[in-house]
Protein backbone atom coordinates (compact mmCIF):
# COMPACT_ATOMS: atom_id res chain seq x y z
CA UNK A 1 0.00 0.00 0.00
CA UNK A 2 1.11 3.71 -0.77
CA UNK A 3 -0.13 6.81 1.57
CA UNK A 4 -0.12 10.27 0.40
CA UNK A 5 -0.64 12.80 2.55
CA UNK A 6 -3.34 15.53 0.93
CA UNK A 7 -4.14 17.30 4.11
CA UNK A 8 -2.56 17.00 7.39
CA UNK A 9 -3.83 19.66 9.45
CA UNK A 10 -6.66 20.21 12.13
CA UNK A 11 -8.96 21.94 13.28
CA UNK A 12 -8.18 24.48 10.35
CA UNK A 13 -5.66 24.91 7.29
CA UNK A 14 -2.17 26.27 7.47
CA UNK A 15 -0.86 29.13 4.71
CA UNK A 16 -1.66 26.69 1.66
CA UNK A 17 -2.38 23.51 3.72
CA UNK A 18 -5.32 21.19 4.08
CA UNK A 19 -6.92 19.86 6.81
CA UNK A 20 -6.87 15.72 7.44
CA UNK A 21 -7.08 14.32 3.85
CA UNK A 22 -5.05 10.74 2.90
CA UNK A 23 -5.21 8.69 -0.08
CA UNK A 24 -3.91 4.96 0.27
CA UNK A 25 -3.70 2.85 -2.80
CA UNK A 26 -2.96 -0.31 -3.41
CA UNK A 27 -3.65 -2.43 -7.15
CA UNK A 28 -6.45 -0.85 -8.37
CA UNK A 29 -7.70 0.13 -4.88
CA UNK A 30 -8.08 3.66 -3.70
CA UNK A 31 -9.57 4.78 -0.47
CA UNK A 32 -9.34 8.13 0.46
CA UNK A 33 -9.25 8.78 4.61
CA UNK A 34 -11.11 11.57 5.63
CA UNK A 35 -11.81 14.75 3.02
CA UNK A 36 -11.24 17.96 4.87
CA UNK A 37 -10.90 21.16 4.02
CA UNK A 38 -8.27 21.73 0.65
CA UNK A 39 -7.58 18.17 0.02
CA UNK A 40 -10.63 17.67 -3.03
CA UNK A 41 -8.19 19.74 -5.53
CA UNK A 42 -5.07 17.82 -4.15
CA UNK A 43 -6.39 14.91 -4.58
CA UNK A 44 -7.06 15.35 -8.38
CA UNK A 45 -3.48 15.49 -8.79
CA UNK A 46 -3.29 11.49 -8.15
CA UNK A 47 -6.70 10.32 -9.33
CA UNK A 48 -10.30 11.60 -10.23
CA UNK A 49 -12.38 11.50 -7.09
CA UNK A 50 -15.08 9.67 -8.99
CA UNK A 51 -12.65 6.16 -9.35
CA UNK A 52 -12.14 6.35 -5.60
CA UNK A 53 -13.05 2.34 -4.46
CA UNK A 54 -14.50 4.38 -1.38
CA UNK A 55 -14.31 7.47 1.55
CA UNK A 56 -13.78 6.39 4.89
CA UNK A 57 -14.50 8.75 7.35
CA UNK A 58 -13.18 8.86 10.66
CA UNK A 59 -16.22 11.27 12.03
CA UNK A 60 -18.30 14.00 10.33
CA UNK A 61 -16.49 17.03 11.98
CA UNK A 62 -15.93 19.71 9.22
CA UNK A 63 -11.95 19.86 9.36
CA UNK A 64 -12.59 15.99 8.23
CA UNK A 65 -15.33 15.98 5.50
CA UNK A 66 -15.87 19.49 3.98
CA UNK A 67 -14.64 19.03 0.82
CA UNK A 68 -17.01 16.50 0.11
CA UNK A 69 -19.79 19.38 -0.17
CA UNK A 70 -18.45 20.65 -3.47
CA UNK A 71 -17.46 16.83 -4.74
CA UNK A 72 -21.75 17.00 -5.25
CA UNK A 73 -21.52 19.02 -7.61
CA UNK A 74 -18.93 17.22 -9.63
CA UNK A 75 -20.36 13.44 -8.91
CA UNK A 76 -23.92 14.50 -9.75
CA UNK A 77 -22.91 15.76 -13.09
CA UNK A 78 -21.18 13.07 -13.68
CA UNK A 79 -24.46 11.08 -12.61
CA UNK A 80 -26.51 12.82 -14.88
CA UNK A 81 -23.84 10.85 -17.53
CA UNK A 82 -24.38 7.89 -16.32
CA UNK A 83 -21.93 7.33 -13.69
CA UNK A 84 -21.93 5.73 -10.70
CA UNK A 85 -22.86 7.09 -6.77
CA UNK A 86 -19.72 6.86 -4.55
CA UNK A 87 -19.57 5.01 -1.38
CA UNK A 88 -18.94 7.39 1.86
CA UNK A 89 -18.38 4.58 5.29
CA UNK A 90 -18.42 6.75 8.27
CA UNK A 91 -19.84 6.46 11.86
CA UNK A 92 -23.40 7.48 12.27
CA UNK A 93 -24.05 11.27 13.16
CA UNK A 94 -27.48 12.16 12.51
CA UNK A 95 -26.55 15.54 13.56
CA UNK A 96 -24.00 16.40 11.17
CA UNK A 97 -25.08 18.88 8.21
CA UNK A 98 -22.50 17.26 5.98
CA UNK A 99 -24.07 13.86 6.34
CA UNK A 100 -27.84 15.16 5.94
CA UNK A 101 -26.63 17.14 2.44
CA UNK A 102 -24.80 13.99 1.02
CA UNK A 103 -28.04 11.60 2.11
CA UNK A 104 -29.99 14.13 -0.07
CA UNK A 105 -27.93 13.15 -3.42
CA UNK A 106 -28.05 10.50 -5.48
CA UNK A 107 -24.48 10.47 -6.24
CA UNK A 108 -23.29 9.26 -2.60
CA UNK A 109 -23.90 5.57 -1.18
CA UNK A 110 -23.51 6.13 3.12
CA UNK A 111 -22.80 2.93 5.09
CA UNK A 112 -22.84 3.59 8.69
CA UNK A 113 -19.78 1.83 10.60
CA UNK A 114 -18.91 0.86 14.05
CA UNK A 115 -16.36 -0.47 15.89
CA UNK A 116 -15.54 -4.12 15.35
CA UNK A 117 -16.91 -4.22 11.74
CA UNK A 118 -14.30 -5.76 9.40
CA UNK A 119 -14.95 -4.95 5.38
CA UNK A 120 -13.45 -5.87 1.82
CA UNK A 121 -13.05 -2.91 -0.17
CA UNK A 122 -11.56 -3.73 -3.46
CA UNK A 123 -8.25 -5.38 -2.69
CA UNK A 124 -8.04 -4.06 0.95
CA UNK A 125 -9.08 -5.42 4.03
CA UNK A 126 -10.69 -2.24 6.60
CA UNK A 127 -11.30 -3.21 10.48
CA UNK A 128 -12.66 -0.48 11.84
CA UNK A 129 -11.63 0.41 15.68
CA UNK A 130 -13.30 3.01 18.57
CA UNK A 131 -11.91 6.24 19.10
CA UNK A 132 -12.42 8.96 21.73
CA UNK A 133 -14.12 12.48 20.42
CA UNK A 134 -17.09 14.34 20.96
CA UNK A 135 -18.71 13.02 18.31
CA UNK A 136 -19.06 9.55 17.38
CA UNK A 137 -15.63 8.74 15.60
CA UNK A 138 -14.17 5.51 14.40
CA UNK A 139 -10.34 4.05 13.66
CA UNK A 140 -9.35 2.14 11.01
CA UNK A 141 -6.64 -0.55 10.02
CA UNK A 142 -6.04 -1.03 6.61
CA UNK A 143 -4.54 -4.29 5.22
CA UNK A 144 -3.29 -5.35 1.96
CA UNK A 145 -0.84 -8.34 1.35
CA UNK A 146 0.42 -8.88 4.80
CA UNK A 147 0.81 -5.14 5.60
CA UNK A 148 -0.78 -3.03 7.93
CA UNK A 149 -2.12 0.81 8.15
CA UNK A 150 -3.78 2.03 11.05
CA UNK A 151 -4.96 5.45 11.03
CA UNK A 152 -6.26 6.37 14.56
CA UNK A 153 -8.20 9.44 13.09
CA UNK A 154 -8.86 11.98 16.33
CA UNK A 155 -9.14 10.12 19.59
CA UNK A 156 -7.79 10.48 22.77
CA UNK A 157 -6.76 7.52 24.75
CA UNK A 158 -9.18 5.31 24.86
CA UNK A 159 -9.65 1.60 25.70
CA UNK A 160 -8.28 -1.17 23.10
CA UNK A 161 -6.38 1.05 21.10
CA UNK A 162 -2.99 -0.46 21.32
CA UNK A 163 -4.30 -3.89 20.60
CA UNK A 164 -5.82 -2.35 17.63
CA UNK A 165 -2.65 -0.53 16.50
CA UNK A 166 -0.94 -3.94 17.14
CA UNK A 167 2.27 -4.58 15.24
CA UNK A 168 0.49 -2.45 12.27
CA UNK A 169 3.48 -1.09 9.67
CA UNK A 170 2.73 2.14 9.58
CA UNK A 171 0.71 4.09 12.38
CA UNK A 172 -0.91 7.52 11.55
CA UNK A 173 -1.65 9.06 14.55
CA UNK A 174 -3.71 12.07 15.65
CA UNK A 175 -0.93 14.50 18.11
CA UNK A 176 -2.10 17.59 17.76
CA UNK A 177 -1.09 18.69 21.33
CA UNK A 178 2.47 19.80 23.35
CA UNK A 179 2.09 16.94 26.47
CA UNK A 180 1.58 20.43 28.54
CA UNK A 181 -1.25 21.30 27.03
CA UNK A 182 -2.78 17.49 26.90
CA UNK A 183 -5.28 16.47 29.55
CA UNK A 184 -7.75 13.34 29.61
CA UNK A 185 -10.77 15.66 28.92
CA UNK A 186 -9.55 16.74 25.56
CA UNK A 187 -10.16 15.57 22.17
CA UNK A 188 -6.84 14.97 20.96
CA UNK A 189 -3.82 12.59 21.99
CA UNK A 190 -0.63 14.73 22.66
CA UNK A 191 2.71 13.77 20.20
CA UNK A 192 4.31 12.14 22.62
CA UNK A 193 1.14 10.02 23.46
CA UNK A 194 1.08 8.94 19.85
CA UNK A 195 4.32 7.87 19.90
CA UNK A 196 3.90 6.07 22.91
CA UNK A 197 1.03 4.24 21.27
CA UNK A 198 3.35 3.54 18.27
CA UNK A 199 5.86 2.06 21.18
CA UNK A 200 3.30 -0.30 23.36
CA UNK A 201 1.76 -1.13 19.49
CA UNK A 202 5.33 -2.37 18.47
CA UNK A 203 4.29 -0.30 14.81
CA UNK A 204 7.02 -0.60 12.48
CA UNK A 205 6.47 3.16 11.68
CA UNK A 206 4.92 6.39 13.34
CA UNK A 207 3.69 9.10 11.20
CA UNK A 208 2.29 11.94 13.79
CA UNK A 209 -0.96 14.39 11.82
CA UNK A 210 -3.50 16.46 12.26
CA UNK A 211 -1.02 19.59 13.07
CA UNK A 212 -2.65 22.75 14.76
CA UNK A 213 -0.53 25.83 12.31
CA UNK A 214 -0.86 27.51 15.69
CA UNK A 215 1.73 25.39 17.56
CA UNK A 216 5.21 24.72 16.84
CA UNK A 217 5.71 21.90 14.76
CA UNK A 218 9.53 21.61 16.19
CA UNK A 219 8.51 21.06 20.36
CA UNK A 220 5.95 18.60 18.96
CA UNK A 221 8.54 16.53 17.22
CA UNK A 222 11.18 16.90 20.01
CA UNK A 223 8.50 15.67 22.73
CA UNK A 224 7.45 12.35 20.19
CA UNK A 225 11.25 11.85 19.51
CA UNK A 226 11.94 11.53 22.86
CA UNK A 227 9.64 8.28 23.37
CA UNK A 228 10.02 7.12 19.51
CA UNK A 229 13.48 8.27 18.33
CA UNK A 230 12.27 7.77 14.69
CA UNK A 231 8.99 9.79 15.11
CA UNK A 232 8.19 11.80 12.40
CA UNK A 233 5.07 14.81 11.31
CA UNK A 234 3.17 13.98 7.99
CA UNK A 235 4.06 16.40 5.34
CA UNK A 236 1.49 17.62 2.95
CA UNK A 237 1.95 15.61 -0.21
CA UNK A 238 4.62 13.61 1.10
CA UNK A 239 4.25 9.58 0.39
CA UNK A 240 4.96 7.10 2.55
CA UNK A 241 5.20 3.14 1.44
CA UNK A 242 3.68 0.76 4.16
Amino acid sequence: MKLTCLGVNGPFPATDGATSGYLVSHNDTRLQLDMGSGTLAALCRYTAPEQLTAVLLSHWHYDHCSDLLPLIYRMESLMVQGGEPLHIYAPLDKRSLVRQALLASPAFCLHDVQSGDCLQLGDVQVQVGTARHPVPGVMYRLTADGRSLCYTGDTNEVAGMVDFARDCDLLLADGLFPEAAWTEGKPHLSAARAAQLAKDANAGRVIITHLNPGIDPVGLLAEARAVRLDAELAERFATYNV
